[in-house]
């Protein structure tokens, strides 16, 4: 195995131990010969080179359920908090309403839901 220590910019010494060609691929990638890329980065690299051009995921948890609520119309009549909480509840998904609260606030804010004000309490509806 070959091995070649190399003094960053920054100063940081690195140790690198591989084939000749591995060893003599990296030091010229690092010491600005060009060429491409080095095999083997760091998986925080890879990642988030990777986040900048991936699409958003799909939201999870009680953002993903109210929304499926949502397009079974669920909401065409008025529903207030603990109304979604035990629909949701219904099926399995136990949520706190202070979990639930920012969710439908959220929605609101993106016009998915309509919030209106019902005898001193709010109401979801779309």
């Amino acid at each position: 195995m070959a091995k070649a220590t190399l003094v960053l910019p920054s100063g940081t010494k690195v140790t690198i131990e591989g084939t000749k060609e591995e060893v003599a691929h990296l030091l010229e990638y690092y010491s600005g010969g060009g060429g491409a890329a080095p095999a083997a980065e760091g998986k925080k690299s890879a990642k988030r080179a990777g986040a900048k051009t991936a699409k958003r995921k799909a939201p999870k948890g009680p953002t993903r359920l109210i929304r499926t609520l949502i397009d079974e119309n669920y909401f065409k009549q008025r529903r207030a908090l603990p109304d979604v909480q035990k629909k949701l509840e219904e099926g399995g998904h136990i949520y706190a309403q202070t979990s639930l609260s920012p969710v439908l606030l959220k929605l609101v804010k993106n016009k998915e839901l309509r919030r209106l004000k019902d005898k001193k309490r709010w109401v979801y509806v779309n």
